[in-house]
């Protein structure tokens, strides 16, 4: 039985379509790296992973019964799983007090909280820094306070959006390492957002690379960049020096620069290039 199960899954903002997933399925106990460009639709698939925010369309299945999107079904579910945010909020008080905060709100009693606190700021090695205010953290530090607080609550699922994104190169080792050992030790099952491959290579043995709200490939290796250019009364768009595209279907094609996505396509314009499964559209050019 998978963990998830998603079916024609749609998220829409302001009459935009972000994300359009025919089908997915992520086992349990595994490490999934969601890859891919800003924008792409990887924060609001955790989001919608940790039942923060419904979908506009399609079916969840969660160890294969269907989620219920109604607020009393939902608590029980976000006792299981616990999102990590890019850059978690804490609160203005201790290190401590925050990673018992959840344990508090469940009414553990101060003894037990404690204790469970303290183990897991050992396990993240952030011990030492119980008492210390909350917001003099470090962004590295931050981080791995962030994943103390959720361990707290036990769960059976952890996601996170950019674990080490912006963090100094000493943490970001430390926060890898956390995260494999939270998967060989305790059998959590990671799902992870990230733009580096070589994390996503260490962490994660399923990787799903998606690209304008869908699933691109299985490491996006049909996502090509280049720079439109018009030769011979054609518009073609140009991958290194010697190959080169048409600019058109079945390629689909779109602009890093926010003018052109209102303009539409320009000669010098750099790209992205998409090619559908199967066309081989690619080709060299004649020197």
């Amino acid at each position: 039985m998978n963990l998830y199960e998603l079916r024609g899954l749609k998220q829409v903002f302001d009459d935009r379509t972000v994300l359009h997933i025919e089908h997915m399925a992520l086992s349990q106990g595994g490490g999934h790296a969601l890859l891919g460009p800003n924008g792409c639709g990887k924060t609001t698939l955790l989001h919608i992973l940790a039942f923060l925010k419904p979908p506009a369309a399609g079916q969840v299945l969660f160890r294969g019964r269907l989620v219920d999107w109604r607020e009393k079904s939902l608590r029980r579910l976000r006792r299981q799983v616990v999102l990590v945010e890019q850059h978690p909020i804490m609160f203005t008080t201790t290190v401590l007090k925050n990673v018992e905060y959840g344990l508090r709100m469940r009414g553990i009693h101060r003894r037990e909280r404690r204790r469970i606190a303290e183990e897991c700021l050992e396990r993240v090695g952030m011990r030492q820094f119980a008492s210390r205010p909350a917001h003099t953290l470090s962004g590295g530090e931050n981080q791995r306070v962030a994943i103390a607080r959720a361990l707290a609550c036990g769960p059976e699922v952890l996601l996170f959006d950019e674990p080490t994104a912006g963090v100094d190169v000493e943490n970001q080792a430390a926060i890898e390492t956390i995260i494999r050992d939270l998967r060989r030790e305790k059998g959590i099952t990671v799902i992870f957002s990230t733009h580096k491959r070589l994390e996503a290579a260490k962490l994660g043995e399923n990787k799903i690379f998606l690209f304008e709200g869908k699933v691109s490939g299985p490491g996006g290796e049909n996502l090509l960049s280049g720079n439109v250019v018009r030769r011979g009364g054609r518009t073609l768009c140009m991958i290194g020096e010697k190959f080169e595209v048409d600019v058109g279907v079945p390629i689909r094609t779109i602009m890093t620069r926010k003018e052109a996505l209102e303009s539409g396509i320009l000669v010098g314009d750099e790209v992205k290039v998409a090619f559908e499964a199967g066309a081989a559209q690619i080709r060299p050019r004649d020197f």
